[in-house]
């Protein structure tokens, strides 16, 4: 079992770049997707896909 620093080690790498094909992610991948790529704009599909998954759960 890997601990949440593992875990957040391997998004950040996973998520490093803005054009890679976004990972199916929970809130907790997709509120670190948020921050880290919160300055990027509306190009930035890591961005765009942690939104739709947070707002998919607000709904």
């Amino acid at each position: 079992m890997s601990s949440l620093m593992d875990r957040m080690q391997q998004w950040e790498a996973e998520q490093r770049d803005c054009a890679s094909p976004p990972v199916v992610m929970d809130c907790e991948h997709a509120a670190l997707v948020l921050s880290q790529h919160a300055e990027h704009g509306p190009r930035c599909r890591q961005y765009l896909a942690a939104l739709a998954r947070v707002s998919t759960v607000l709904d």
